[in-house]
């Protein structure tokens, strides 16, 4: 007679409502001889599919090849009971990682009289200790090769974790500071304080935050070096024990450079400030002089030029030809210099009014030539009014001065906003062009790509270009090809920062 009887009501009041575990008996042999309703569940055969079945069924093949489910119902006779762990497979082939005990089963007088066995599907489990283990894994590897300093610290502030960036950073080695205070990393004037803080910081509302947002913080090094750092701190509370997580970087470097640009810094403004000195000095002690040069020289030319020999008159005329291109080349300097020296703040400008002022101040030029400039819409930008209308201004006068003999000059000025909030303002014409290998050296300071006999200038106004496209923030390019124009594309933000609205 079998051990358990399919009918026995207290078979079914124990066995049958558990439906997380698959519970059956064994004959001697291995046979299903009972199959409950958590055995159905986990399994997929029904109690009249598994009844008088051989339990090897669950056994993946290879399993069933190797002898398995036999070992271990011989193992189980042996010792009584055994637990094992494996994949099984149900009904429809499906592979589950089992947990199972079985259990030998003896009557009275000690003859075996079969098994009980109790299978649990840890497929879940197993997936979430493997999705575990890989984060524990990942998370080892990260902190392992971190630049940074990660370390970890108990309640009482002494040290459980200190990755390789650690190491690196204090010249420490893992043994010689685990389960030390973290003081041995920092210089003894900041060591109480700093334990006040991470103590008030622990018992906070906020679970994390950056360290040294008031004041510089330092580390020490294992050899007495100080040296500057940045940290942030985050806190855990890990079954009721609470855990500080420090991530510290050594900005040594960085204060370096930061040092560095200040004094670079210090070092621009006292330029700038000689600068605005010679333009003062150009602007008075330069000119002055030349205006008398001028002024002889008109006085020459008008009461002495009959008495001059041809050869006199045309020194006379080279002279006072010299003292204009003079004139000109110092105001185009003391333009140069100005334009961060003696700017004005950034205010809403309607590009397509600058244009047109623009043309109608040319407008004499315009008719010499026999040229026409057109106007296309223009948007309003944040920029120095007088700037953009010197930029512009330079530009067009450039393309009606560079154009082809017996070809009247065509300007065209329009302009394109872009999604990221740039202003592409282009001024294009039909003029002699240029080779594009020369493109930096056009907007140097008295850079120039033909001769003054050919066109007059001093080689200043492309460069006074770029400088006031850079001081709003924005670049300025060409494209030419030569004898077929030329376009000159001056990239501005659209809204400037408000802080520079302000200045």
């Amino acid at each position: 007679m079998p051990l358990l009887r399919r009918g026995d009501t207290l078979y079914r009041l124990l066995v049958e409502n558990v439906k997380d575990y698959a519970i059956f008996a064994l004959d001697p042999e291995g046979r299903v001889m009972s199959w409950s309703l958590g055995a159905e569940r986990v399994m997929g055969w029904s109690e009249e599919e598994a009844f008088g079945r051989d339990f090897a069924l669950f056994y993946l093949e290879d399993e069933r090849r190797r002898g398995m489910p036999a070992d271990h119902l011989r193992e189980a006779a042996e010792a009584g009971r055994i637990e094992v762990t494996g994949w099984r497979i149900t009904r429809d082939g499906r592979r589950f990682w089992a947990e199972t005990v079985i259990t030998a089963l003896r009557e009275a007088d000690g003859e075996l009289a079969g098994f009980a066995q109790i299978t649990r599907d840890l497929t879940e489990r197993r997936r979430a200790e493997e999705a575990l283990r890989i984060s524990e894994a990942k998370f080892s590897g990260i902190v392992s090769i971190a630049a940074d300093a990660i370390i970890s610290m108990d309640a009482r502030q002494r040290i459980t974790l200190f990755n390789e960036g650690a190491e690196r950073i204090f010249g420490y080695s893992p043994e010689e500071v685990l389960g030390r205070p973290l003081d041995v990393l920092l210089p003894e004037r900041f060591r109480a304080r700093h334990r006040e803080l991470v103590d008030e910081f622990g018992e906070g509302p906020v679970a994390a935050r950056r360290m040294g947002e008031r004041r510089e913080i330092y580390g020490l090094r294992k050899g007495g070096e100080e040296f500057p750092a940045e940290a942030s701190i985050s806190r855990l509370e890990v079954e009721g024990e609470r855990i500080y997580a420090v991530v510290l970087r050594d900005i040594t470097e960085r204060k370096r450079i930061e040092n560095a640009l200040a004094r670079q810094r210090e070092e621009l403004i006292r330029s700038n400030r000689e600068l605005e000195q010679f333009a003062t000095i150009a602007s008075h002690d330069l000119q002055e002089p030349l205006r008398k040069i001028q002024a002889f020289g008109d006085r020459l030319a008008h009461k002495y030029a009959d008495a001059l020999a041809p050869e006199g008159r045309d020194y006379l005329e080279r002279m006072q030809g010299a003292a204009r291109r003079m004139q000109v080349l110092i105001q185009d300097l003391l333009t140069f210099s100005r334009i961060t020296t003696k700017a004005q703040p950034f205010t809403p400008v309607d590009l397509g009014e600058v244009a047109r002022e623009v043309v109608s101040d040319l407008e004499m030029r315009v008719e010499q030539t026999g040229g026409s400039v057109e106007i296309g819409p223009l948007p309003t930008i944040d920029a120095d009014p007088l700037q953009m209308r010197q930029l512009l201004q330079n530009l067009v006068g450039n393309a009606l001065k560079f154009h082809k003999e017996d070809v009247p000059p065509r300007v065209e000025i329009s302009a394109e906003t872009t999604a990221d909030g740039l202003c592409r303002l282009r001024v294009a014409d039909n003029g002699i062009g240029f080779d594009e290998k020369y493109l930096d050296r056009i907007f140097g300071v008295f850079q120039r790509l033909h001769g003054r006999e050919a066109y007059e200038g001093t080689g200043v106004g492309l460069a006074i270009c770029r400088k006031i496209a850079e001081r709003h923030g924005g670049s300025i390019t060409a494209t030419s090809v030569p004898g077929r124009g030329s376009t000159f594309i001056v990239t501005l933000p659209v809204r400037q920062p408000k802080q520079d609205l302000a200045r």
